[in-house]
Parts: C-alpha cells; sequence; structure tokens
C-alpha cells in the first residue's frame, strides 16, 4: 500500500525505494505501534523492504511501523533516520502526537533505547504490570522519543527498559 493507506487488511506491506538498501537489526529497531504479541519478519529485497505481520490487525486501528534507523544503504551503510511508514486498518489515519526526552533521574542524562507506551488516560496506574502499551515509541541516542498517529484523547505515559521486549514491566 501507499503509506497513509486506509482500509488496508493484508498480511504485507512492502516499501520500493530509488537504491539497493539492507535492513539491520530489525528486531531491535523496527517497532509496530501498536505492538504485535507476534513480532513481524522485516526483510530487505535489493530496492524494497517487506514486512509481514505475523500477528492479527485490529479493526479500525491506525498502524506504525517505525523504522528508526535500520534501513541502510547497501554502499557506505548510511541510515535513513526516523522513517516511518503509517496506514490504517478502518477510514481515517489518526494524526495526534505526544514526544518528549527521558532523562535519567539520578543524573539528569538523557536515556536512549527506552520504550515509552501510553495507555488510556481512564486506566488505573496498575495498567503499567498487566497489560502491554496502547502505542509505544522508542527513545534516539539523545533520549527523545515520539508516539504518532494516536487517537484524540487523555493518556498515560510511561517509559520501560524493555528487555523482554513484550511492552509491558514485569
Amino acid at each position: 500500500p501507499q503509506n497513509g493507506s486506509l482500509y488496508f487488511n493484508k498480511k504485507q506491506i512492502q516499501i520500493d525505494f530509488d537504491e539497493i538498501i539492507n535492513v539491520e537489526k530489525a528486531s531491535e529497531n523496527v517497532i509496530i505501534s501498536p505492538p504485535q504479541v507476534k513480532p513481524p519478519d522485516v526483510k530487505a529485497y535489493g530496492r524494497k523492504v517487506t514486512v509481514v505481520f505475523n500477528d492479527t490487525l485490529m479493526a479500525s486501528t491506525t498502524y506504525t511501523v517505525d523504522f528508526g534507523s535500520s534501513i541502510v544503504d547497501n554502499n557506505e551503510k548510511n541510515p535513513l533516520r526516523n522513517f516511518a511508514f503509517s496506514f490504517s486498518t478502518g477510514g481515517e489515519i489518526d494524526t495526534m502526537k505526544v514526544s518528549g526526552t527521558v532523562i535519567n533521574s539520578q543524573d539528569l542524562n538523557p536515556m536512549s533505547g527506552i520504550y515509552v507506551g501510553v495507555y488510556a488516560d481512564n486506566t488505573s496506574d496498575s495498567v503499567f504490570f498487566k497489560k502491554p502499551f496502547l502505542r509505544i515509541g522508542k527513545t534516539d541516542e539523545n533520549g527523545r522519543f515520539s508516539i504518532s498517529n494516536m487517537k484524540k484523547g487523555k493518556y498515560k505515559v510511561f517509559a520501560l527498559d524493555d528487555t523482554s521486549r513484550d511492552y509491558y514491566y514485569q
């Protein structure tokens, strides 16, 4: 599909580029939001990146595939930074966004590689222990994060060093 497509209901997306590319460390860098229980397969073939979803897509939901800096050109390995691809399984793309910086409270240094996620505002604070995030992002080397394509509403925001990558606190 095209970036921003509506009524998408297939198990795979393919993105074409104008040069030969590679995907590096997809399992560490590529984030699907809302998170998938079964991670997708992300591969590069020549000038194409293919994402195969191994989990069911929810109805009337905007999905964002954030590639971080995992897509690199074949020759110099220059990363395509902050590239994201969005589509909706319904009739509209959600457009709200939350962004910020995560810092360590002990030394006030920015924290990189931290997952930041949101829950609906009307949930209890204990939801952090029971359910995965509704939408997620990941901090860059300067601690900055951005979670895009959110529905309009109020949210609670949590930061998590998620080594198990299941998007909730254990």
